[in-house]
């Protein structure tokens, strides 16, 4: 698949996200919420400078996964499901050897419908893969000072620590 294809491929699911969106019955507040966060996330993953400041460390110097979305599902699914409120919104994970992607992955689900959300199912997709979501479990946040998600969130100007002080606790 050639940029322009690829480019074309990403804005599509974009837009299926979005639509997506509309499907989980919602709040008009907690959709915006859903819609704002799923645009500003893809938009974010299209930037190199970005990917440079999330994804290099002492210990990684990639930060081209050659793919907009590849490498983000952790990240934006955790910020997603605390902005969205961890009492609606559950951190899913995948392990490697549970499906044929042979990467772990990170996405979310909506506990009031039980549906799920990825925000980074095409990099997946394009390749014609399709994520088995039933099989996942819980995950862990892993928000640890200056880790990559922080890193996110921090060049994003979200205050992750904040929206969870202010959450009230899951029933």
């Amino acid at each position: 698949m050639n940029s322009t294809e690829k480019k074309n491929f990403y804005e599509k699911a974009t837009l299926n996200l979005l639509t997506q969106l509309a499907k989980f019955g919602l709040s008009d507040d907690a959709r915006n919420n859903a819609v704002y966060y799923t645009r500003l996330f893809r938009a974010a993953f299209k930037i190199d400078e970005l990917k440079q400041f999330v994804f290099v460390d002492d210990k990684n110097t990639i930060w081209d996964l050659g793919y907009d979305s590849a490498g983000f599902c952790r990240i934006s699914s955790s910020i997603f499901s605390i902005a969205l409120g961890i009492r609606d919104w559950k951190l899913m994970r995948i392990d490697p050897d549970q499906w044929i992607g042979k990467a772990s992955h990170h996405y979310i689900q909506h506990i009031p419908s039980g549906m799920f959300f990825d925000l980074t199912y095409d990099q997946f997709a394009i390749d014609g893969l399709t994520v088995p979501y039933d099989i996942g479990k819980p995950a862990t946040y892993g928000l640890y000072p200056k880790n990559d998600t922080m890193r996110f969130a921090d060049a994003l100007d979200i205050d992750i620590i904040g929206m969870l002080k202010q959450s009230p606790k899951r029933q």
